[in-house]
């Protein structure tokens, strides 16, 4: 797993030229839990970050200002508590 350390770092790691989507994770508690999240970026696109929250199956569509407003993803970078799953 590698630590996401920026937004600008999650969009490299979440954009796949074919759309596909990429496992990243929420640590919680300290490493006892995780939140399971897959995300794509897609710069040309008006929303431009698609997240399906495993937790619940939930589906969001948003623009970048929502990133931080609409999901914990920012946050979690911020605490150091968000990382890539390179599942390949």
């Amino acid at each position: 797993m590698e630590k996401v350390i920026s937004v600008e770092h999650l969009k490299q790691l979440a954009f796949r030229e074919n759309g596909d989507w990429v496992q990243f994770y929420i640590f919680l508690a300290g490493g006892i839990a995780r939140s399971g999240k897959m995300i794509s970026y897609r710069p040309p696109e008006r929303k431009n970050w698609l997240v399906i929250n495993e937790i619940d199956d939930s589906y969001q569509e948003l623009i970048d200002k929502s990133l931080s407003k609409r999901t914990s993803i920012v946050e979690a970078i911020k605490k150091g508590a968000f990382f890539y799953a390179d599942l390949s």
